[in-house]
């Protein structure tokens, strides 16, 4: 079958939740499928990086991003009724170059990830056009609504609402769409009860996330992973190292918390001045910090979907303990599988239970790796959307 994916950001290297989705994506469809993949190139990196997506597709295309003009055309377009992410990710370079590509090629299904490149296929003519909102951005601005700054909350609120219904209406002009988890659906088909939704999770790769054999950690080497610029981890940083860490340095005075992730805020590069706190920037691979950590603490407030960081520290045998947003939409048992925890008192009592206790460190690690084996492989998610495009495909079954 001939596929037109497109993925907002470059896929590789897969450093995002986004673009980690799109890249596995594209290497699982590849296999039985020619994909032709179009994308913004924001960086010279990503330019480069066309060379090794052609591993898989049979076509790789890239537009520019310029982000002067997209501040522009943001500003320019903000009393519109349709959400300022739509207008920053506008292009006619991106629109004429999908337009080109669907009237050289007969492709059978489209392939259009989150609503910012959805909005270049809405009219176009292709038997089977499917959307992946991954999660829902009206449910993230919403809980984001509730602990950004006052000054940000209006603007915040606003955008909610135009997303709210724009997700909506654009979901009907496709033949289906998917979510990572449960709650995303049940969130949009609140709003409409007719859009036909398909759940179809992240994953994680298990061969480069590999649990290493178990050896001797620092018991209280505490670790969190993540895009430091996106606000529901900057949020969830802020408040581990604002009213959770100090609690645990009480019982604790050794213990470390490592942030690690590309592009940290100003307010996240000056947690390192707290006693105990590591802030590392972009790293050229996280794998061996997860080998260092003896507990994973994602305390998530804000966001939606399922934390990719979650399972790819349960991937590397580290012991999780988040939030109930942190787990939402995880198929993972608590108490047996990862931990949850809501106030501060409770998450630095579900952290000191596992530095104070290796055995119980290892147990829950072993469970952890057993679920996103059974669970999260790329290969099981692979199959999920493939079953999606199925059902979706003109009088199709099967593929």
């Amino acid at each position: 079958m001939k596929i037109l994916f497109l993925s907002l950001r470059c896929p590789y290297p897969p450093h995002r939740g986004d673009c980690i989705r799109s890249y596995h994506f594209i290497k699982h469809l590849a296999q039985r499928h020619a994909v032709t993949l179009v994308y913004f190139a924001a960086s010279e990196a990503d330019v480069a990086s066309a060379k090794h997506l052609q591993t898989y597709c049979e076509q790789v295309a890239y537009v520019p991003f310029r982000r002067h003009f997209a501040l522009l055309n943001t500003a320019v377009h903000c009393l519109s009724p349709h959400p300022l992410q739509v207008h920053y990710w506008y292009s006619r370079h991106m629109q004429r170059t999908i337009n080109e590509l669907l009237a050289a090629e007969r492709f059978e299904l489209i392939h259009a990830q989150l609503f910012r490149m959805g909005q270049y296929v809405t009219k176009a003519r292709v038997p089977t056009k499917v959307l992946d909102l991954c999660d829902s951005l009206a449910l993230n601005l919403n809980r984001r609504a509730n602990f950004d700054c006052i000054p940000k909350r209006f603007l915040v609120k606003l955008e909610e609402k135009r997303v709210r219904r724009y997700e909506v209406n654009i979901m009907k002009a496709f033949d289906c769409g998917t979510v990572v988890a449960d709650f995303d659906r049940d969130y949009l088909l609140q709003q409409d009860s007719s859009l036909n939704l398909s759940v179809v999770p992240m994953g994680v790769d298990l061969a480069y996330f590999s649990r290493k054999p178990a050896r001797e950690r620092a018991p209280a080497n505490l670790l969190f992973t993540g895009t430091m610029n996106y606000f529901p981890n900057v949020d969830a940083v802020l408040y581990f190292c604002r009213e959770i860490f100090p609690r645990i340095r009480e019982r604790q005075p050794n213990a470390t918390f490592t942030i690690v992730g590309r592009e940290p805020t100003e307010q996240v590069q000056r947690l390192a001045a707290q006693t105990g706190v590591v802030v590392t920037g972009s790293v050229p691979d996280v794998r061996p910090y997860f080998e260092e950590a003896s507990v994973f603490v994602a305390p998530m407030r804000a966001g939606s979907g399922i934390q990719t960081k979650n399972l790819e520290a349960m991937a590397m045998g580290v012991p999780v303990v988040t939030s109930s947003v942190g787990a939402m939409g995880l198929a993972a048992t608590i108490g047996t599988e990862l931990l949850v925890a809501d106030t501060p008192e409770a998450f630095a009592a579900q952290v000191m239970q596992l530095v104070d206790n290796r055995t119980r460190r290892e147990t829950l690690a072993q469970a952890g790796r057993k679920r996103v084996e059974t669970t999260y492989s790329w290969r099981v998610i692979g199959e999920r959307l493939e079953n999606v495009y199925a059902g979706a495909l003109p009088g199709a079954t099967s593929l």
